[in-house]
């Protein structure tokens, strides 16, 4: 069953961002020209296996989503079809990048993304707007550690926080670390758990074993 999110008041739950790599890059070479497909054909299959796992997709800030379930098996399960989804969308994306290289110089390889997770309280109202009607604004302090997280390593990759590595459903796999990632402004530093999702992700876009992380 879906997780309930209620439309005013708190609930505790996983929460997973999902991250285009290199998105701004690829914006600046595309010049606007089919970005915003090639954003739609890659969040659609996280949004998809989101949703199959029993979670909801409650935001969307330009190239990322952020998610929300309801335990941590469902959590993994959907990391293990979003890695599966994109290794289709790379083999389709390479397909047309033969066929039509002009339309895709701002993609060479194929997209890789980022999935970070965190596990905590979320704090939910709504806010609304004439374009967008009435939305969730979902607020809380897993979802700034995943954020926070998001960007140590490189290629794909799945970042898990340590509050979520130690849950049900998450601490049955073996998850590589605590590493170490440099807070920002101040804060203090941020651990994380690498959810090695290995041969899933298309071959070449991240090596196995490899893992380079900032800090």
């Amino acid at each position: 069953m879906p997780i309930d999110i209620p439309r005013i008041g708190t609930i505790s739950a996983f929460v997973m961002l999902v991250d285009i790599n290199r998105f701004g890059e690829m914006v600046s070479k595309a010049g606007g020209d089919l970005i915003a497909q090639f954003t739609r054909d890659v969040l659609s299959g996280a949004i998809m296996n989101i949703e199959k796992e029993e979670g909801e997709v409650i935001g969307f800030m330009g190239d990322a989503i952020l998610g929300v379930f309801p335990d941590g098996d469902h959590t993994a399960k959907a990391c293990f079809g979003i890695a599966h989804d994109l290794d289709r969308q790379c083999e389709y994306i390479s397909i047309h990048q033969k066929k039509f290289p002009q339309d895709w110089g701002f993609a060479p390889g194929g997209p890789s993304i980022k999935i970070s997770i965190e596990y905590g309280a979320l704090d939910v109202s709504t806010i609304a707007s004439r374009a967008l009607g009435e939305q969730r604004l979902v607020v809380g302090d897993a979802i700034n550690y995943a954020s926070r997280i998001s960007p140590a390593g490189e290629g794909n990759r799945c970042n898990v926080g340590p509050v979520a590595a130690k849950m049900e459903g998450l601490s049955c796999y073996d998850l590589a670390g605590p590493f170490t990632i440099q807070g920002k402004h101040g804060e203090a530093d941020y651990q994380f758990y690498d959810f090695d999702l290995g041969d899933i992700w298309i071959a070449g876009v991240r090596e196995p074993g490899k893992r380079t992380y900032w800090g």
